[in-house]
């Protein structure tokens, strides 16, 4: 059953739209009606990568990256929510199943309100090298733990990624953007002269 009264959602902040969503996702799976609390989050991380690195993101039938970085970069997006402590299991990213991209953007978002805990550009290499193959999921799985999101060859997105979700439009601090939509749909961000 609805609630008879419903509050206006258009006045409540993009974090506690979050908030709610994830409280109404804990409610399901107590009830059982789902079994994890990951639904938007891959969508959602895209479009920040995707916003603080003045990115495009795929078309939705692409299959080995979701955001193309300014300078043509092919950008591998894969998140999780996680709670503070982080629980077993919370830090295993979704296989990686082919490697037609140049970096994997991890973003670990709070399970609270989804507000970027963590975020790292990690080399396809990195990727590669670390990840192990499992034959049931078909392809390679990664953990997002410290050695691989504080890699010397990784680059640290947290700053940048946390200003995109602030709703700063800039890219790691050098120029202002905005969005470009397709069809209605924000596809990515373009430099503001």
């Amino acid at each position: 059953m609805f609630p008879e009264h419903v509050p206006d959602l258009s006045t409540v902040s993009d974090s506690g739209l979050f908030s709610l969503y994830r409280a109404i996702l804990s409610e399901l799976k107590h009830r059982g009606v789902i079994r994890t609390e990951n639904a938007p989050v891959g969508d959602y991380a895209e479009y920040l990568v995707a916003a603080a690195l003045g990115g495009k993101l795929a078309p939705n039938a692409e299959k080995s990256w979701d955001v193309l970085g300014e300078g043509g970069e092919k950008l591998q997006v894969k998140a999780r929510v996680v709670s503070d402590p982080v629980k077993p299991g919370q830090l295993q990213l979704s296989p990686f199943r082919s490697f037609g991209f140049d970096s994997a953007v991890i973003v670990l978002l709070s399970a609270t309100d989804y507000a970027v805990s963590r975020a790292s550009k990690v080399p396809r290499c990195v990727v590669e090298s670390s990840a192990i193959y499992r034959q049931h999921v078909n392809g390679k799985i990664l953990f997002a733990r410290p050695e691989i999101m504080g890699h010397p060859d990784a680059t640290d997105l947290t700053a940048a990624l946390r200003a995109a979700q602030n709703g700063r439009q800039t890219v790691l601090g050098i120029a202002a953007h905005e969005e470009v939509a397709e069809g209605g749909q924000v596809v990515g961000l373009r430099r503001v002269p």
